[in-house]
């Protein structure tokens, strides 16, 4: 790949997330080329070729990579069918974006990162929260006032039922909030102190827990899947400053004692009513594309994004030991 040369991707996956967000993004880049897909649904497959221009498509993976020989691979579907597909991907010195979680066990999350360092893989997962437009800019006002001295991540789904899935609620949203309270805190988790029930399910649906952070910050995770709607808030505060927001909504910041506080709207500040663009799918592709073409790594590679991980399975240890 020349400095002028576009990055060639290939796809592995063509479902609805991949869809709604990472095609898309992909696709708004002048210099990224989707160069294949693959699928083994043979609808979807066309479906999606078709509608990005894509000539080449392929119903095995590997025999996708051989003939592409791509620059970096998306592989977007559920971990628990994917991580084969990741490990062989790092195995053969891929580049590699994938969704979250990073596998739905420590075990998995230390292999991938293992292979990643081993290979010197270029890898990103998709924690978007911390790309948000809206929200990157109220964290970049709080910031000139000094270091983030507290931060609150909320994560709220009407959902009072058991989950039937292979990963569990913590793998599904609570690494959402984990990841999100560490970019705004900075710093590492040094100590957690977490509370966590089951109402009326077999399975955790309300995490609690507070994140200490070497740099002397704190966060305040409080996730519940028996609430009455969906919602995904933060705040954030700094020495004479605070914003609060909810990244598919609005924002407000605050200073010096004002009770009004200046409004931001999630989609003005992105400049799109596209989910992709404000909900920070867009940016978060946009640093790894980047990141392969400069061959560095991106902000969520797997050697940071298995902290998240780290952080989840305390607080789940936590629970189980009655701590």
């Amino acid at each position: 790949m020349t400095e002028k040369s576009k990055v060639r991707v290939a796809m592995i996956g063509a479902g609805g997330m991949a869809n709604s967000v990472h095609y898309p993004s992909l696709a708004s880049f002048a210099d990224v080329e989707i160069a294949a897909i693959c699928d083994i649904d043979g609808q979807r497959l066309n479906a999606t070729a078709d509608k990005y221009n894509v000539q080449k498509r392929f119903s095995d993976y590997r025999k996708m990579v051989e003939e592409s020989a791509p620059d970096a691979v998306y592989a977007i579907g559920q971990p628990h069918m994917m991580f084969d597909i990741w490990s062989w991907c790092l195995r053969n010195g891929l580049n590699l974006y994938i969704e979250k979680p990073m596998g739905i066990t420590m075990h998995q999350a230390r292999v991938l990162h293992h292979l990643a360092e081993e290979k010197k893989c270029i890898t990103q997962v998709s924690f978007q929260r911390r790309a948000c437009p809206m929200v990157v800019q109220l964290y970049n006002e709080c910031r000139k006032r000094g270091p983030i001295v507290h931060a609150e991540c909320a994560f709220f789904k009407c959902e009072p039922k058991p989950y039937l899935e292979a990963r569990d609620h913590m793998m599904d949203d609570g690494v959402h909030a984990i990841d999100t309270l560490r970019w705004l805190c900075g710093g590492e988790v040094v100590d957690v102190q977490s509370h966590c029930k089951r109402i009326g399910t077999p399975d955790i649906n309300f995490i609690s827990a507070l994140l200490h952070f070497d740099n002397g910050a704190t966060g305040v995770m409080l996730n519940s899947w028996t609430s009455g709607r969906r919602i995904f808030k933060v705040e954030m505060h700094a020495p004479g400053i605070c914003a609060e927001a909810e990244h598919e909504n609005k924002g407000r910041l605050f200073a010096d004692g004002d009770t009004k506080g200046i409004e931001f709207d999630t989609r003005q500040v992105a400049g799109s009513n596209e989910n992709y663009i404000f909900g920070g799918f867009q940016a978060k592709n946009r640093e790894f594309i980047d990141a392969v073409k400069n061959k560095t790594l991106p902000s969520s590679h797997f050697g940071d994004a298995i902290k998240t991980m780290e952080v989840a399975e305390r607080i789940l240890a936590q629970t189980l030991l009655g701590k």
